[in-house]
């Protein structure tokens, strides 16, 4: 009888992964009950206003976006420029600083401060980029998989906590503890993690290098880079819209609910605990095959579950399409960074992933504002159809350059 082997993780690898953890749980205690946590906290005696709370909850959702879009395509090379480890001490100095600002917050400008300080921080790109550096080429499918199960793990939690919290007490404590459990991984990361070699800045490419690969001018003139670029904005679109989308979507279509962030909470953490279980399984999937098609039926996956939404007459179908939905949306992100990296030299590896992450931060950016476009449009109840036409964009421009190289291969 065979034993089940584990993988060996690296000793930054892990402590890496233990920080994304970490750092993902206090930024989703929010996320997916921001609309009700934006009510409870410009409620002043009167009921507060639908369109002033649909407003500055997507406001809120996207502040991020913005200081990320700014500092991204830096933070590669300044990785490379001035340490791993000092770039990730910094970055995690700000991310506490921001839910610290969050946690205080008496009014909504300063919420949306702290808001736009946690994107200015840029921490999920540095251990993206750490990750990467630290990865051989046989293996980064597998620990970027496992970078999305880190994600997930601490996606799981944040949603029931924030749910719970926010229906029995308030998320301000929550917030709190979150930077103060983020200070102490900081702590332990600088005092246990190690600097990675220097890469070598001739290293051949297994696979065609980009000539002259210089920042954005150069994706926007490599056709596939460009595809793959545009998305992974998609995709990100979609799913930041799901949050705002989805915390519409379940009052509207359940309405005699007595908790309803709670319900919310517990359905989020459902995707998530999917996309836990699913990320190392793309990953490896990744390794031994080709990323493009896993994306294609992932964002199909994910597209087919956010209209079948709308069908559900009952919670426990929706938590088997967020299952679902989680199970495909950890394949998307790994996948475009891996088909990407494996077309570029190994120096251009740290410079393309924060040039990527501005893209998926563009959709990050674009995702809560098609929802505050369409909302005058379509009812609460049929907004899911907005998430699954962004993945099937996605999708469909993915796979149309797949599809011309092997027209071209066969020819």
């Amino acid at each position: 009888m065979r034993k089940l082997r584990l993988p060996v993780l690296d000793h930054n690898l892990s402590l890496l992964l233990i920080c994304q953890a970490v750092t993902t749980l206090g930024m989703m205690t929010v996320v997916p009950v921001m609309p009700l946590y934006i009510a409870s906290l410009s409620r002043s005696g009167a009921a507060p206003d639908p369109a002033a709370v649909l407003l500055w909850s997507n406001l809120a959702l996207a502040a991020p976006g913005l200081g990320t879009l700014c500092c991204a395509p830096l933070a590669g090379r300044l990785c490379e420029r001035f340490g791993y480890r000092r770039m990730l001490l910094l970055s995690l100095l700000a991310f506490v600083a921001s839910m610290l600002a969050m946690a205080l917050s008496q009014e909504m400008l300063m919420f949306i401060a702290g808001r736009l300080l946690q994107g200015i921080s840029t921490i999920g790109l540095i251990l993206t980029v750490f990750i990467g550096r630290i990865s051989e080429s046989s293996t980064r499918g597998r620990n970027f998989g496992l970078q999305e199960s880190a994600i997930a793990a601490g996606s799981l939690l944040g949603p029931v906590v924030g749910g719970l919290m926010l229906d029995h007490w308030s998320l301000r404590p929550m917030l709190m503890a979150s930077a103060v459990v983020t200070a102490l991984a900081g702590a332990m990361l600088w005092s246990r993690t190690r600097e990675p070699a220097k890469a070598a800045e001739n290293a051949n490419a297994d696979t065609g290098p980009v000539p002259g690969f210089r920042g954005l001018r150069s994706i926007l003139h490599h056709s596939d880079l460009r595809c793959w670029a545009l998305a992974a904005c998609l995709a990100q679109a979609a799913g930041f819209a799901m949050l705002t989308v989805f915390a519409q979507f379940i009052p509207t279509r359940f309405p005699g609910l007595e908790a309803p962030a709670s319900a919310i909470g517990s359905l989020h953490a459902l995707g998530w605990l999917a996309t836990m279980l699913a990320g190392p399984a793309w990953g490896r999937i990744n390794d031994r095959g080709d990323p493009r098609r896993n994306f294609l039926l992932a964002a199909a996956g994910c597209a087919a579950s956010s209209a079948l939404l709308m069908a559900c007459g009952q919670l426990w179908m929706v938590a088997l399409m967020r299952l679902l939905q989680g199970a495909c949306y950890a394949a998307l992100a790994q996948s475009m960074l891996l088909a990407c990296l494996r077309q570029l030299p190994p120096s251009a590896n740290g410079h393309f992933t924060g040039l990527s992450r501005s893209f998926m931060v563009m959709g990050q950016l674009l995702g809560p504002l098609l929802v505050i476009l369409f909302s005058p449009l379509l009812a609460p109840q049929h907004l899911p159809w907005l998430v699954s036409l962004l993945f099937i964009c996605a999708g469909l421009l993915v796979w149309q350059p797949g599809r011309s190289a092997s027209h071209s291969q066969q020819i």
